[in-house]
């Protein structure tokens, strides 16, 4: 289910690796680029627009990307209200898909190792782009229902997040078993199958 399966192949395992972490990466930039253009100074005063992958990944993050497959990146210092807070939030998907998308290229246009490598790097960044969609605490996906939702809704996503971490466990394991995360991804793979098909890839 994680990237401990591909350990088999060492080549293989090391680039998708290192691609996973640069694609967590990859979501707090996006993060952080478009909060610091809305004038907060949080990502910028933290160091979250740099490539400093020190301060964007978190070792719990990693390590559960190795074990399930699905990890995540230190949270972005941002305090923004309303449509703003949630188009910072959404960016965060946004910039898993970016990965994949980055990462589909070069599985069709580099050799192996690294093609196979890219081709897994790809398929994790389209899992995470989904499940951070979903509005379930920590997600982005519910740091928009808190910025836009009415006050039932926040009521909601409090009762939710007060199960910590082991409640976001659960939730995602039961929306990976349930075939919902699976939908979810390929809509996703088919959006980007249709872009990879218009530049004729």
């Amino acid at each position: 289910m994680g990237l401990l399966a591909y350990l088999n192949d060492p080549a293989v395992f090391l680039v998708a690796l290192l691609l996973a972490g640069l694609g967590l990466m990859a979501h707090n930039l996006a993060q952080a680029w478009l909060a610091d253009r809305y004038g907060d100074s949080g990502p910028r005063r933290y160091g979250f627009l740099t490539l400093d992958l020190r301060v964007h990944l978190e070792p719990l993050g990693l390590l559960l990307l190795l074990l399930l497959g699905f990890g995540w990146p230190r949270p972005v210092p941002y305090r923004l209200f309303g449509s703003r807070e949630a188009r910072v939030a959404l960016m965060g998907p946004l910039g898993f898909l970016l990965a994949a998308f980055l990462y589909g290229l070069l599985a069709r246009l580099l050799p192996y190792p690294f093609a196979e490598g890219a081709f897994v790097a790809q398929n994790l960044m389209l899992l995470h782009a989904a499940i951070y969609l979903f509005p379930v605490p920590p997600l982005d996906g519910a740091r928009v229902v808190y910025a836009l939702g009415g006050r039932e809704a926040r009521l909601f996503m409090d009762r939710l997040a007060a199960y910590g971490p082991l409640g976001f466990i659960v939730i995602f394991l039961v929306l990976s078993y349930t075939g919902v995360t699976g939908a979810v991804v390929q809509g996703l793979a088919g959006l980007l199958g249709y872009l990879y098909r218009a530049m004729g890839l």
